[in-house]
């Protein structure tokens, strides 16, 4: 076998960012992977490894990569254009190959916004990239599209076996991604454990893993706990599965092997939970609990059933509140997500969406706009209704709005947004002050790692409170 020099990017964000939670898991994989047969990869998070253009053509030249692949999402398609640019520049013999949602969602499309890229790897692209490197002819590899031509599509993989431990030597120091707030303990690394979400959230892009879900074995998943525990020094991992208690025999497997094996002793995890009431009750928390979890994420979304309906979440809104009940009343922390934007969103429904946050009283909350992601039902939508006002993807971001609805404008939505963001740092400080005083000052000592989240926190809430004071 020929050994080769591959260079794996993740690119910089639309919009400044000055960390980056966690490293590339699709690069790690692959590169892991490509390490394990012999090749030389070297893999550059470009925000982490602070690279700028320039660097990074200093990179090509010393490397002296075969191939390069790059991983794309809709909030990095401005860094792609750029860096393809230079890769070719610098050495137009390169192979440039991406892949991720965005690309996948795309497919032929990308070749219009990205003249630089030769290769477009679709789905899951672990097999796909390794054939490419193996030198396989492009004609006969399946899941990519080139020269203005789509490939027959790979199959999801049904046998999640071939994952191996995961090499962060070729990421330089895991110390240096920071993980997402809240942390209590660093370093913080995920796992996921599957693949693949039955549920048809319009506002998700699936072009990845699919709907078909996908698990690995339990006993694999304790094997990487304990790899990076030991190897690495991992004292928190966050589960990244879309839905970890959809399959409760698995899940409590995993919890009972983790408490078996000791790994809930020095080791905290969190972990995303649906809230329907058949795939959540007191006894599952619990044994959660037991395993070492702390924090359970729910996407909630909204407040209003008919958003939740028209959303196609497959939730009520009393589930969602017996789920923040129940996961309290064990002693686990929470995180809710909320989007303002979505078509059918009005000031009553926002509204709506603030009255559940206070009701559920979750530990930390994030209310996000709408984002059209290519390829989602929430973006075929938009399109029909005339209510996409931008389809220029470098202008994506967490940030600004892109959207409209029947009733509110993009400046609504922003206002909104604003307004509901006020609102919950204001209340974050009431509850600090009275319900949860003795219990932040405690968390802080236990995990100082939370100080400085705790001390941003009180402080947006202060200005939004004296900004009240001084209009009054």
């Amino acid at each position: 076998m020929e050994t080769k020099n591959i260079l794996l990017i993740n690119p910089m964000q639309n919009y400044p960012v000055e960390y980056e939670a966690y490293p590339s898991g699709a690069l790690i994989l692959i590169g892991t992977m490509l390490h394990n047969i012999g090749h030389n990869v070297k893999i550059v998070h470009m925000v982490v490894d602070k690279i700028v253009p320039s660097k990074l053509s200093d990179i090509i030249v010393s490397f002296k990569p075969e191939i390069v692949g790059i991983t794309m999402s809709t909030f990095q398609t401005k860094s792609v254009k750029e860096i393809t640019k230079i890769i070719k520049q610098n050495n137009r013999n390169i192979l440039v190959v991406v892949g991720g949602p965005h690309p996948s969602a795309l497919k032929l499309k990308i070749f219009e916004d990205f003249p630089y890229v030769d290769v477009v790897v679709i789905g899951e692209g672990e097999y796909t990239f390794l054939e490419i490197v193996e030198g396989k002819n492009l004609n006969e590899v399946k899941g990519l599209c080139y020269h203005n031509k789509i490939n027959e599509p790979r199959p999801l993989t049904k046998n999640l076996d071939h994952i191996p431990l995961p090499n962060l030597d070729i990421i330089g120091d895991i110390n240096n991604f920071v993980g997402t707030a809240p942390i209590r303990c660093h370093p913080t690394m995920f796992i996921m454990g599957s693949r693949g979400c039955p549920f048809s959230c319009t506002f998700c892009n699936k072009s990845i893993w699919g709907n078909t879900i996908r698990y690995r074995k339990p006993i694999a998943i304790i094997e990487e706990i304990k790899w990076l525990h030991e190897k690495y020094g991992i004292k928190e991992i966050f589960f990244q599965d879309d839905t970890f208690n959809l399959n409760r025999q698995w899940a409590e497997e995993i919890f009972n092997l983790i408490i078996n094996n000791g790994l809930n002793k020095d080791i905290i995890y969190r972990t995303p939970f649906r809230a329907n009431k058949q795939l959540i009750d007191e006894n599952l928390l619990k044994l959660a609990k037991k395993a070492g979890f702390w924090l359970i994420f729910y996407g909630v979304e909204n407040g209003n059933q008919e958003m939740l309906n028209r959303m196609k979440k497959g939730l009520k809104v009393e589930e969602i509140k017996r789920a923040f009940e129940l996961t309290h009343k064990v002693g686990l922390k929470t995180i809710a997500s909320f989007i303002i934007g979505l078509p059918g969103e009005n000031k009553d429904t926002i509204k709506d969406s603030i009255t559940l946050f206070k009701e559920i009283k979750p530990h930390s909350v994030g209310f996000s706009v709408a984002i059209p992601f290519p390829g989602t039902e929430l973006e075929r939508e938009v399109i029909e209704k005339g209510h996409l006002l931008s389809q220029n993807y470098d202008e994506y971001s967490p940030d600004n709005c892109v959207v409209r609805t029947d009733n509110l404008t993009k400046e609504d939505i922003e206002r909104c947004s604003g307004i509901v963001n006020t609102i919950i740092q204001k209340e974050y400080i009431k509850i600090k002050l009275t319900e949860r005083f003795t219990e932040t000052v405690l968390e802080s000592i236990e995990y100082p790692r939370s100080i400085p989240a705790h001390i941003r926190n009180a402080k947006k809430g202060f200005v939004s409170i004296l900004r009240d004071i001084v209009h009054l």
